[in-house]
């Protein structure tokens, strides 16, 4: 579980890394991809870590 909540959290960076770099978005620069794409994906997986807890209970 902790392997692929860090391995999506990157890739979610990367992503987002990338479409910082490839939008321009004026005056400010950047969307800030890099900032809520693996915030989206670590928050996914606290949740689906959580229903399963809840269900093997």
């Amino acid at each position: 579980m902790y392997l692929a909540a860090t391995l999506s959290t990157i890739s979610a960076w990367f992503v987002g890394l990338l479409l910082d770099a490839n939008i321009g978005f004026y005056p400010q620069g950047f969307l800030c991809f890099r900032i809520l794409l693996p915030v989206l994906a670590m928050g996914l997986c606290i949740l689906r870590a959580a229903s399963q807890n809840a269900q093997n209970r």
